[in-house]
């Protein structure tokens, strides 16, 4: 396995799948968005705890995708991410994936996360819990 360029508190290794794929033979572009949210979820999941899906407390409002090197059928591919802004009410994560056969940077980008309480359809300050966590794993 090759190291990211930074040191991510979050990983999470995937296989690209047949159904990950699309007409030219490489992983189509909306399947990216589904690894960042699979990566996410296990960072937040290892940092916050387990959560049901009616605990879920944040919403994504943004994601940057940068595509680099296509990925391949049954390639394996290091999902990696952490935070670099922790605000009032939202929080960026940064990613970055590497092709593990050649360490080759696959896709980088970030995503914005707001915290959201979905009773009362408002926005609400992120977590004390939380901000200590994301503000312990900030990347340099």
């Amino acid at each position: 396995m090759h190291e990211p360029s930074r040191s991510y508190p979050g990983h999470l290794a995937v296989e690209a799948t047949l159904r990950d794929t699309d007409l030219v033979g490489h992983v189509n572009n909306g399947v990216y968005l589904n690894w960042f949210e699979e990566v996410r979820t296990r960072y937040v999941v290892e940092r916050i705890g387990r959560m049901s899906a009616g605990e879920v407390s944040f919403i994504m409002a943004s994601a940057t995708l940068n595509f680099r090197s296509p990925v391949q059928m049954l390639e394996v591919v290091d999902l990696y991410c952490g935070p670099v802004r922790v605000g009032t009410k939202s929080w960026e994560l940064a990613y970055e994936f590497r092709a593990r056969s050649d360490g080759r940077l696959v896709c980088e980008g970030s995503s914005v996360q707001v915290q959201f309480d979905y009773g009362s359809h408002q926005t609400v300050p992120v977590p004390d819990d939380w901000r200590r966590a994301f503000e312990q794993d900030l990347l340099k």
